[in-house]
């Protein structure tokens, strides 16, 4: 996978499924007749719907807060959403992820004992799905190549025996978000299963009849990729905060501007709330149809 930096911000390309290519060859006739009809037919419905307008925000992320607001086609899918939502973030699309629709009235999960960790893990190494809590969540939306990805070992974590779960790239946004079954669900996008890179979902509002994703707003620089979850995030900031660094801070941001998956050549100095729509709007019409 290619890591590619632009304008000072580093993106990862990907090749994925295009939409909107020789759509016409199967919007019907026999392929709508067959028994994979259900992965496909919200795609496959004659009227198109408004698209959907989504401010997703890394909570844990301070000072400042970063979130950016995407316009997502009603007809994209998971897996589409995934690669706008690393575009929008900088992420480098080196470690995989999943959606799910939280419960609001699920029970809270019990504090895990060390004891009960580690038979858990035994079990799984074994092959077993042990339910760490009660369900979390009404459906897990999950990476169709999770069992390539470095962070995969940690994905059991995320499982439940009564979460169903669905590929990325089977699952519509729209088909999912109008589901009266969880209307009330908080949407949360997770990437990389070790550094836990939470991403919460709101959806704000419906939008025109749109067949491409748009970065309409947003504030704070992408985070660098295997910083170390939120404090590692932290102590880079305040490496560039600081007004004599120590040769540990300086060793951090050489890290940053030349070694990391997204790495920033430019560095975080005075650029910590920095985003460009422009950027990220060419890499959208660019890479998702």
């Amino acid at each position: 996978m290619a890591v590619v930096a632009i304008a000072n911000t580093a993106v990862s390309t990907v090749d994925w499924p295009r939409r909107g290519s020789g759509q016409a060859d199967w919007i019907t006739g026999a392929a709508c007749q067959r028994k994979d009809w259900s992965t496909h037919k919200h795609q496959c419905q004659p009227k198109k719907q408004p698209s959907w307008i989504l401010k997703i925000t890394i909570p844990d992320s301070r000072d400042p807060q970063i979130y950016r607001t995407l316009v997502c086609p009603d007809g994209a899918t998971f897996e589409q959403l995934h690669y706008a939502i690393q575009i929008a973030f900088g992420w480098a699309a080196s470690h995989s992820y999943d959606f799910v629709a939280r419960d609001p009235t699920a029970e809270e999960r019990p504090v895990e004992d060390i004891m009960a960790l580690i038979q858990r893990r035994m079990a799984q190494d074994k092959g077993e799905q042990r339910d760490f809590g009660p369900r979390q969540n009404f459906i897990r939306i999950v990476n169709p190549n999770d069992n390539k990805m470095i962070d995969s070992m940690h994905s059991y974590d995320r499982k439940h025996s009564q979460t169903p779960e669905k590929k990325a790239d089977k699952v519509y946004v729209g088909e999912q978000f109008n589901k009266k079954e969880w209307k009330n669900a908080e949407w949360e996008y997770m990437y990389d299963f070790g550094d836990n890179w939470g991403h919460e979902i709101e959806i704000i509002g419906r939008g025109k009849v749109d067949d491409t994703f748009r970065c309409t707003e947003g504030n704070g620089h992408g985070i660098a990729e295997d910083a170390g979850s939120m404090p590692g995030w932290e102590e880079l900031k305040n490496a560039y905060r600081a007004v004599n660094p120590t040769d540990e801070q300086k060793e951090k941001m050489h890290w940053f501007e030349n070694q990391a998956s997204n790495f920033d050549p430019e560095g975080l100095k005075g650029r910590e709330s920095y985003v460009d729509l422009s950027v990220i709007n060419a890499l959208l019409d660019s890479n998702i149809e």
